[in-house]
């Protein structure tokens, strides 16, 4: 039986309806999946970091005493002390194993907030394997410690040096600062951490 042109353009209508509803209903999906997705990936890095075993957020500011220093052996300074001709070394061990993300850290000497002499001269090295710092300021040493060193719950130890050398021309200095009843050395120390997000550490030329 031949259908007559009103069935026809019902029939028309119908497929037009249907193809319409489709493309909605697919749109819907797609809208419910990009919202759903964007929720999982909404979760926030855990930011945890130790130095020394203290917790820190951001930064920190500590001033090390020289009597927390690990002092070289010599017959001309009396364990415990430094002075001209010696040497000695203190550690920080940086613990970022709770992090969730790389971790770009910088420790200042901050040697400018002191008066010492040429001759005093305080250096930062990585003891660690794993790690590398780069010296990216007179007195700023810095590195990364990747996500893959964290998951290996992997820490760095950094170890600053002083080394006093015996020069002839800073003899009165030297002398006046050993005379000071109970003086120490001191080095003011900041520590500072943020997420790494693929800087360049670029070394000091100066």
């Amino acid at each position: 039986m031949m259908m007559n042109k009103t069935q026809i353009v019902l029939y028309i209508l119908v497929i037009i309806l249907l193809c319409t509803s489709f493309v909605v209903f697919s749109d819907t999906l797609a809208l419910f999946e990009t919202d759903s997705s964007g929720v999982v990936n909404s979760d926030v890095g855990k930011w945890v970091i130790k130095v020394n075993n203290n917790t820190i957020t951001e930064t920190v500011n500590e001033a090390i005493d020289i009597t927390n220093f690990q002092y070289s052996s010599s017959n001309k300074v009396e364990t415990g002390y430094i002075a001209p001709g010696g040497t000695a070394y203190f550690d920080l061990v940086v613990d970022a194993t709770d992090c969730d993300v790389a971790v770009l850290y910088s420790v200042d000497l901050n040697l400018d907030a002191t008066d010492y002499d040429a001759n005093i001269s305080f250096s930062l090295e990585d003891l660690s394997s794993n790690g590398q710092v780069i010296r990216t300021a007179e007195y700023v040493y810095s590195g990364v410690i990747d996500l893959a060193s964290i998951r290996n719950d992997e820490t760095r130890t950094l170890r600053i040096h002083i080394t006093w050398e015996d020069v002839a021309a800073n003899n009165e200095s030297d002398t006046q600062l050993g005379q000071v009843e109970d003086s120490h050395l001191t080095i003011p120390i900041v520590f500072h951490a943020s997420q790494y997000l693929g800087e360049t550490l670029v070394p000091y030329s100066g």
